[in-house]
């Protein structure tokens, strides 16, 4: 049972009537200020890029990625996964030095996220809305629209595109494509 006085300090007792209705509103008032403060990355769009080492089209790919994070910063957060059994972290660290990739990361050598998403080369783009939903998958862009074919550059936008619809509150006019890269064993 609940005592019927709230110490304040040492010398004063404070009586209360309803002692639980006292604690209650502490309770209710202490998840009312944790659930108001702003949570640290809270972007309503995530980007996952599927990431592969040693893949040139991945090499490739990274700068127009990182352009795109930097673009969206605040409204999309992007994270890499390397999703390779192989692949150590001092690995993934020195791929990101040397292709000036700032994004966070992970290893997925169990492939949960690949599996997840079902995800089957690298790169590869997953666009998530705020609750998880798949809102686009796919390539980047169209540079890459074939094994050893390449364009000099994009024509087709698929991923900003795709966001761009999404901040906008409109439908993603193609929430689908087949990406070009090496496949994830």
């Amino acid at each position: 049972m609940l005592p019927s006085t709230c110490t304040v300090d040492r010398k004063r007792r404070l009586p209360f009537k309803r002692p639980w209705a006292t604690w209650l509103n502490l309770i209710a008032l202490s998840l009312l200020f944790v659930s108001a403060r702003p949570k640290p990355d809270a972007a309503p769009l995530r980007v996952l890029i599927f990431l592969e080492t040693e893949c040139p089209i991945c090499q490739k790919t990274t700068g127009r990625t990182q352009q795109l994070a930097d673009t969206y910063a605040g409204q999309v957060r992007f994270e890499a996964v390397f999703p390779a059994e192989t692949v150590t972290q001092a690995e993934a660290q020195a791929f990101a030095t040397a292709y000036s990739l700032r994004l966070p990361y992970q290893l997925d050598p169990r492939h949960k996220l690949v599996k997840r998403y079902r995800v089957t080369t690298t790169p590869e783009v997953v666009l998530l809305s705020a609750d998880g939903k798949v809102l686009y998958q796919g390539s980047v862009d169209d540079q890459f629209y074939r094994l050893g074919r390449a364009r000099p550059a994009p024509t087709a936008f698929y991923l900003r595109d795709a966001i761009d619809a999404t901040l906008t509150n409109q439908p993603v006019a193609i929430p689908r494509t087949m990406p070009v890269g090496c496949l994830i064993n």
